[in-house]
């Protein structure tokens, strides 16, 4: 799919001022939306978080745009991590594919703020349904959405980077993480389940060795 809309992105991310000028007709509210549109990804699947943090830095730069997508993924965090603590399992089944729900559920039984800042750290992991199940459990939310976002933090300052940045990358990069993001999508949708027992055996070892 990368491969029919990497051209049109590319001609629209080389239009810097265009984009700005169409983002600076939010007026004040830009950033606000910027902020909430970071909210949504963690309680929206369909919603690309890494997307909205590139947009971030090409629109506002590597400091602003990791700024307000820190800000956005505070929000979003402590929202789901409420929602799990305040309403339980019968809204979050709603919100969360049931077997996902299940099976974190079981990986995250009896873990540790260490446990979860590692996954919040590592890619290929979800982050947004591991909100959820830190609501249902018994750790401090204020501590625990911190520690989402820092370990959110390094992804976020790469995706501003690159958003940052997208305006002098040449037409072959694009290219090639097109490329490279479409066999991801296609390993990741064909390996989902080994990718993650493989990271959260990693993390278990890791957590496991600094006790």
């Amino acid at each position: 799919m990368a491969a029919f809309w990497g051209p049109d992105l590319y001609r629209l991310l080389a239009q810097r001022e265009a984009v700005q000028t169409w983002v600076a007709g939010f007026g004040a509210w830009g950033p606000l939306v910027s902020i909430l549109l970071n909210a949504a990804q963690v309680l929206l699947a369909p919603i690309p978080g890494q997307a909205v943090g590139v947009t971030n830095g090409y629109l506002y730069g590597v400091a602003r745009g990791t700024a307000y997508s820190a800000l956005g993924v505070m929000l979003g965090s402590v929202v789901a991590m409420a929602l799990g603590r305040w309403f339980g399992r019968p809204l979050v089944v709603r919100l969360v594919a049931a077997e996902r729900l299940a099976a974190w559920d079981r990986i995250a039984q009896r873990q540790g703020a260490a446990f979860f800042f590692l996954v919040f750290l590592f890619p290929f992991l979800p982050d947004d349904v591991t909100c959820f199940v830190i609501g249902m459990s018994a750790l401090p939310i204020p501590w625990m959405m911190l520690l989402s976002t820092l370990g959110r933090l390094p992804g976020m300052v790469v995706a501003c980077w690159l958003g940052a940045h997208a305006s002098v990358l040449p037409g072959w990069a694009w290219a090639g993480m097109a490329a490279a993001g479409s066999a991801l999508a296609y390993l990741l949708w064909h390996h989902q389940e080994r990718l993650e027992q493989a990271l959260v055996g990693l993390i278990r070892r890791l957590v496991d060795g600094a006790h």
